[in-house]
């Protein structure tokens, strides 16, 4: 309904007494909005009176209480409606406004309260007076002092008292931070200290002594400060108690919970003493006003200090000073009085900006000012309802900050001034009607006719004329209504239930009536025949005017339809009625926009992170549609706006009036302070800054996008509305514009209206309505990126400025196509052609800059640079717009290789300009001083020979030596030459005026190769023998040994020509070697010098044909592979010759003949070391070919058949491996026998001959005794696929267990793993294969009988003998079984059951059957002996004589009889 604007206003206290008073004291309640004044007599201090007023400034006519002494000190109590009164004569008076009861307490002080102080609870209340009494009272619930005090002390004269109050969270609120303090709920219920009697205080002597109260009633001194006091304040967050004298010194003192104090500063402060006032304000700073016309502030943390100086803000009469100041610490406000009669305010931003980046005046912002017509002496702060109370001498006045109202219907705007006044502007006509009504004003509704105001109780409805300055009251009638809204000749007023509608003089015609489950009425809005209202339970409704009888157009209840509906505050309608703009209020206290499309109940709530996607989860209770074809670019920007979107906070909504589908909304900064009242009304909007407009299109689909985000100028107090192509906004007065140095634009000083117009629109205000239609459709194709249907939009349309508007437009939406043809339509050639030309720039935010240039948009192309990061672009627009400090700047800091060139072209720029300092020193700065400066210094050779004598840049002196020898002046020539170093120039001037004494010594003394050179060829060309020594000498000076070996050779300087050739390089040395070998005597010095010029072979040719055989040793030493090869043979068999095979092999190897060098170690037995064999190796190449690499294998195997053959085994296996025979290289270890490093190579070569070469060498050790070969073996067989091979091992482990340890079972065992082995094996001859198997198949049968046989014995030993008796008789039994262990078996078995007979023939059967045996091996020797005592058979005669014993039946336990007696039994 209307877009609100703050300013504060004043209201005086009505009077409620007679004669003439002025004011002493003045205190607010905290809570309840009641002020409380303290007048005295003018004439007389014997007459005090304290009067009472509401916070609307009535005075309350039961409280008033009179007194014939003047008071001294009141305060309210922190809670309850009860005051206390100190009097000059010593009595204290309690006043309860609940009761209005006034209670007495004169028995204790005698002498003037000077202070009184409430504890936080307010139970108890502490009183000090100026004899130096301090009195602790406890008070009873309705107000009244106990008789009988708790503590009394006797102290000096008391001034000050401030509570001991424990301190808050760390993250306490800052002013105005609303969402903290809900999360710690910032109320006295919160306070940390739930003690209700604490009394805990800080009192202050006129005198400077320091005392501290305790808890417990104690008064003790703390602190003497060393003067009287004059503020006494405490910091409860920063636990700071700060003394302020009387001289002005501040002492600060840190205190812990105990009281204790410790004195942390101390300084001298400036100002006036006497009538200075010093109030905390945000954080640790204190403000002090002194009767001058500045604040001052002192922030104690940062020990920073700094001064608000009201001129800067205000027109101030001369010698305005600021006479009084309070702070409001939850708003974060400082207000200031003056004896100019005005009101300052000041608000804190030091923490929502930034306080470490701000300046200290930076972090106030100035709020406002207001005039209360004479000097001000008070103010007091109401803290709780944001009231203001202004002593101005005799007189109390109240300011509050009031909501302004304004309204914007039909081109005529109403704006409210003051409390009863208005302004209504015709913006057609120009015509502005100032109304002075007697209605306190709380809201305006203005039709092109008709104006309504009313104060809620009260309307009154005036008409206006257009184009003439008349006016009259249409109406004036009494009713109670929170909104009024005017359509024709009908008045339509909100009651609570219902819209009530009536004539301008009140007659009601009508009732819409909403019903109690509706609830009650809370916005309504008619805008053209279209009304609309919304409930606090979210119904809301719309009918259509237009008719006698007003008909529903539809309803909706979103309650209904909404989760958790918030709370509806707001509802706008657009144009044509099909559209309702909602406001929710949520807990958070932000404004939440709902659109309620009427026709087909859609309701779309939603959030910037939704406006480029398709409704569908945002659209309640309707159809969806997608939104147009969006172009990639228009997609991009709207992604942008919603991302700036999401951060801003929606104040209020304003329909266009001819548009449906245009909406703007007043926003601010999400983040920024939100002050909210405590009647919980909702957050004021002021002139803070961060405010912006978006401007949004909702289409027939209930699609939203974003057409553009305008900040709002500070310059402007508030929006009012819009209607194309204007946007209104509210005018702050004019002297607050001419301090923010913005100039209004209205030329009309009465108008309190600003018309800004809309971007798109520019070139358009006088445009028909047509070109205006036109001018919309471009702007909304243009946002959804409908460029075709854009471009028809606004084809018809030729303004210069409206195609300018959209080029610049372009740049905003980074649509360089759409910018092309705009260009085109403006006929701007030049800029088209260098847009065109700017598509080969990578980056798009460039090519917009480049843009932005050719249409004047300097700020924004200077932006988009810095955003797209080409530096070297920016610096470029720099220099072209002037900007030179900035593109110097620039290129420091970002584009340093563009630095030089930037500092060249300003160079130019200031030669243009004639600032020659500069162009000089932009030169130096881009080192092309050398050539500019004396360029641009030519035509004035006073100046540049001056230039030239301070610089002492070496290349200007040669160029100022160069341009003096060139006007003939070779003796200055020859200084600056000196100067400059040239020392060749030096030489060369010298030289030519034949002063070669000097040319010397220049040419010693300063080691200048071309000045030495210089001499040289001087000295060379027509001097004498002494002369040509010197031009050598120089030569050699100038390293040019040429020239210089030339001269020794033509004059026969051969002591000279040997050092020189060996100083210059190969060829000089080639053609010193040659003038020397035509010489026999200094052959020694040719082979020397073809030696060091790398012509190896001559210096060994020369060598041999003149026998110097010493040198020919050093020389061998040279030779490389790339020698001839035949120098090379030669050179090996010459130390062949002499015995000298080591450097003979060296040779070769060096030489890469390897062939020759393993010819030679095998000839001569020369033994090949390691580190012999790794030089005979060819290293492997990256490249390597294959012939290359099967010539280097083939070198390598010979060297390890060498290294096989000299016995170098280990040495052998390496090359072997290198060559990659694995297969030899076993066959070479397996000679070195070292059984660990032959299992390590089997391990790692994974070859399979390599594992049955290790498993084959294995089985020739004493493998049965060592289980870790057992296992290598197997596993090697296994590896090597060996399948047979590891049979035969198993066959072989099977006959050790028998033959060593007689233990079938496990032979049983191993001859099973055989035959599993056998039955894998697989091999050309499977024939032989199939016969192994069947052989060991009949063995293990075997020698499984036999074993069964043995382990039979025990539990059945007629049927172990049977079995081994039908053993003997198979025939294969010797391939299986050891026959003398069965016979062996047989016969201890007969002997032990006592059958000898047969024992004995059995073991004449064994002895046929085995002649050559021992019987002993197979039966016990005890056994034997029985067996012939038995039988009576001499013991050496039978067939079994004597021999140890190794079998014995098993069980049958034999006891043995000494050997001697056996034998000689035997014998």
């Amino acid at each position: 309904q209307i877009a609100r604007m703050a300013v504060y206003f004043s209201q005086a206290v009505q009077q409620s007494f007679i004669g003439s008073k002025s004011l002493v004291l003045l205190d607010w309640h905290r809570s309840y909005g009641l002020l409380a004044v303290a007048f005295k007599d003018e004439h007389s201090d014997a007459d005090g009176l304290v009067n009472f007023y509401s916070d609307e400034g009535e005075a309350l006519k039961s409280a008033s209480i009179h007194r014939s002494v003047m008071t001294e000190s009141l305060q309210w109590h922190p809670d309850k409606k009860i005051i206390a009164i100190g009097w000059q004569s010593g009595e204290i008076t309690t006043y309860s406004d609940t009761d209005h009861e006034i209670f007495e307490q004169s028995s204790i002080h005698r002498a003037a309260v000077g202070f009184l102080q409430w504890n936080k609870a307010g139970s108890r209340l502490i009183s000090g007076d100026k004899s130096g009494l301090l009195v602790v009272w406890r008070v009873e619930p309705r107000g009244q002092l106990h008789p009988i005090p708790l503590h009394q002390h006797r102290i000096q004269p008391l001034m000050h008292c401030v509570l001991h109050t424990t301190t808050l969270p760390s993250d306490r609120p800052r002013p105005g931070d609303i969402s903290v303090l809900e999360a710690y709920s910032w109320q006295r219920k919160s306070e940390p200290n739930p003690d209700t009697n604490f009394i805990c205080c800080f009192c202050a002597s006129s005198e400077g002594v320091v005392y501290y109260l305790n808890n417990s009633g104690e008064c003790l001194e703390r602190f003497r400060v060393g003067g009287q006091v004059h503020s006494f304040l405490f910091s409860a967050e920063k636990q700071l108690l700060v003394v302020i004298t009387t001289d002005m010194n501040l002492i600060q003192f840190a205190s812990n919970m105990d009281g204790q104090l410790s004195q942390t500063s101390k300084v001298k402060l400036s100002g006036r003493n006497k009538s200075s006032q010093i109030r905390w304000t945000e954080g640790a700073q204190l403000a002090s006003c002194s009767n001058e016309n500045t604040i001052r502030l002192w922030d104690l943390e940062n020990t920073e200090n700094y001064a608000l100086n009201i001129h800067q803000y205000i027109q101030a009469i001369p010698n305005e000073a600021v006479t009084c100041i309070d702070y409001e610490p939850k708003r974060g406000i400082l207000a200031a009085g003056t004896n100019g009669g005005n009101v300052l305010m000041w608000q804190w931003v030091g923490t929502n900006v930034g306080e470490s980046q701000m300046g200290g005046t930076d972090k106030w912002e100035f709020k406002t000012f207001t005039s209360v017509g004479t000097p001000v002496d008070q103010v007091k702060w109401g803290t709780d309802k944001q009231l203001l109370g202004v002593s101005c001498g005799g007189t109390v006045q109240i300011l509050s900050e009031q909501v302004m109202n304004t309204h914007l219907n039909d081109e005529v705007s109403a704006v409210q001034v003051s409390p009863t006044e208005m302004v209504v502007e015709c913006h057609k006509t120009g015509m502005i009607h100032s109304l002075r009504t007697d209605v306190n004003i709380k809201g305006t509704f203005v039709t092109k006719e008709y104006l309504a105001v009313w104060s809620g109780k009260k309307v009154a409805v005036y008409s206006f004329s257009q184009d003439k300055p008349q006016t009259r009251v249409a109406g004036t009638f009494a009713t109670e209504t929170s909104n009024v809204a005017v359509y024709e000749q009908n008045l339509y007023t909100a009651s609570k239930t219902q819209v009530e509608v009536r004539t301008f003089q009140g007659t009601l015609k009508q009732s819409l009536v909403f019903t109690e489950q509706e609830g009650n009425l809370e916005s309504m809005t008619v805008v053209g025949q279209y009304l609309v209202a919304g409930t606090t339970a979210g119904v809301v409704k719309a009918w259509d005017i237009s008719r006698r009888e007003p008909k529903a157009t539809g309803s909706i209840n979103l309650a209904g339809i909404l989760p958790k509906c918030p709370r509806l505050t707001s509802v706008k309608c657009n144009c044509n009625g099909s559209k309702v703009s909602i406001l929710l209020q949520k807990d958070n206290g932000c404004l939440q926009l709902t659109i309620w499309d009427v026709e087909s109940d859609a309701v779309r709530v939603f959030s910037p992170a939704s406006l480029t996607s398709p409704p569908e989860g945002d659209t309640i209770n309707g159809a969806t549609a997608t939104l147009p074809d969006v172009t990639e670019s228009a997609l991009v920007e709207q992604k942008r706006l919603c991302v700036e979107l999401e951060r801003l906070c929606i104040l209020s909504h304003h329909w266009d009036a001819s548009d449906p589908q245009l909406l703007v909304c007043l926003t601010r900064p999400d983040n920024q302070e939100r002050r909210q009242s405590e009647d919980g009304r909702g957050m004021k909007q002021g002139s803070e800054h961060g405010h912006a407009l978006a401007v949004l299109f909702v289409t027939q689909y209930m699609n939203v996008v974003v057409n553009s985000i305008v900040p709002m100028e500070t310059f402007y107090s508030g929006f009012i509305g819009i209607s194309i192509p204007y946007l209104y906004f509210g005018r702050k007065p004019r002297s607050l514009v001419a301090m923010e140095n913005v100039a209004a634009n209205s030329s009309d000083p009465a108008s309190v209206v600003a018309r800004q117009t809309v971007r798109d629109f520019v070139g358009l205000e006088q445009g028909d309505a047509r070109a205006l239609q036109a001018m919309l459709s471009f702007s909304f194709n243009s946002t959804v990126g409908n460029m075709d249907e854009a471009f028809k939009a606004i084809k018809l349309i030729k303004s210069h400025t409206v195609w300018e508007n959209m080029a610049k437009m372009c740049v905003k939406t980074q649509r360089l196509d759409v910018a092309a043809t705009c260009l085109g339509n403006m006929g701007n050639a030049r800029a088209a052609k260098v847009v065109r030309e700017s598509r080969s720039i990578p980056e798009m935010e460039a090519r917009l800059a480049v843009l932005a240039v050719q249409l004047g948009m300097l700020v924004d192309a200077e932006q988009l640079y810095l955003k797209s990061k080409r530096y070297d672009l920016l610096s470029q627009f720099y220099q072209a717009s002037g900007q030179w400090q900035k593109a110097l700047e620039i290129c420091e800091l970002n584009d340093r290789l563009h630095l030089k060139t930037a500092y060249h072209c300003y160079g130019r720029y200031s030669e243009a300009l004639g600032a020659i300092p500069a162009a000089i020193n932009s030169y130096e700065q881009a080192g092309t001083h050398r050539f500019e400066v004396p360029r641009m210094l030519l035509d004035d050779p006073v100046e540049l020979e001056n230039y030239v004598m301070k610089s002492k840049d070496k290349s200007i002196r040669k160029w100022w030596a160069e341009y003096l020898e060139s006007m003939g002046d070779f003796d200055m020539a020859l200084q600056f030459y000196e100067t400059a170093k040239d020392y060749l120039s030096m030489v060369r001037i010298l030289c030519f005026s034949d002063n070669l004494q000097r040319a010397i010594s220049v040419a010693e003394e300063s080691g200048c190769k071309a000045a030495a050179y210089h001499l040289a060829r001087k000295l060379s060309i027509d001097g004498d023998k002494q002369d040509i020594a010197k031009a050598i000498h120089f030569y050699i000076k100038a390293q040019c040994y040429g020239p210089a070996i030339q001269l020794a050779k033509e004059h026969s300087f051969d002591d000279h020509l040997m050092n020189l050739a060996l100083l210059s390089s190969q060829e000089n040395m080639v053609d010193a070697a040659k003038y020397f070998e035509g010489n026999p005597s200094t052959q020694d010095k040719a082979i020397m010098l073809y030696h060091k010029a790398g012509e190896v072979s001559k210096a060994l040719e020369l060598c041999f044909e003149h026998q110097q055989y010493d040198v020919l040793e050093q020389l061998a030493e040279d030779l490389t592979e790339h020698s001839d090869p035949a120098m090379v043979g030669r050179m090996a068999g010459f130390l062949v010759s002499h015995e000298q095979m080591e450097k003979a092999l060296n040779l070769l190897v060096r030489t890469r003949r390897y062939g020759e060098a393993l010819d030679l170690c095998m000839d001569k037995h020369v033994t090949i070391t390691e580190e012999l064999a790794e030089r005979m190796t060819i290293p492997k190449g990256a490249n390597e070919s294959e012939d290359e690499a099967k010539k280097k294998n083939e070198l390598l195997e010979k060297l390890a058949e060498c290294c096989m053959a000299q016995g170098s085994y280990h040495l052998a296996t390496k090359k072997f491996t290198q060559a990659g025979n694995k297969t030899k290289a076993m066959k070479a270890l397996l000679k070195s026998g070292d059984t660990d490093k032959i299992v390590f190579f089997a391990g790692v070569s994974r070859q399979k001959d390599v594992y049955i070469l290790a498993g084959n060498y294995l089985q020739t050790l004493e493998w049965m005794k060592d289980p870790e070969i057992m296992k290598n073996i197997i596993s090697f067989y296994t590896k090597g696929k060996a399948m047979e091979l590891l049979a035969g091992f198993y066959d072989a482990c099977a006959q050790v267990e028998i033959d060593e340890y007689q233990n079938y079972q496990k032979a049983v065992g191993a001859l099973n793993e055989a035959l599993n082995c056998l039955s894998k094996a697989k091999g050309k001859n499977q024939a032989a294969i199939e016969a192994k198997i069947t052989f060991l198949k009949e063995r293990m049968a075997l020698v499984e009988k036999f074993a069964k046989a043995r382990s039979l014995y025990q539990e059945d030993p007629e049927e172990s003998v049977r079995q081994c008796s039908a053993l003997l008789d198979e025939h294969s039994l010797d391939a299986a079984v050891r026959v003398g262990d069965v016979y062996g078996l047989l016969i201890e078995h007969y002997s032990h059951v006592g059958n000898y007979q047969q024992a004995y023939a059995l073991m004449g059967e064994l002895h046929d059957r085995l002649p050559t045996i021992n019987l002993a091996f197979y039966v016990d020797a005890k056994t034997i002996e029985t067996i012939h005592k038995a039988l009576g058979i001499p013991l050496g005669r039978g067939v079994g004589g004597g021999g140890v014993v190794t079998h014995k039946l098993p069980g049958n336990e034999i006891e043995e009889e000494d050997a001697e007696e056996v034998d000689d039994e035997g014998a």
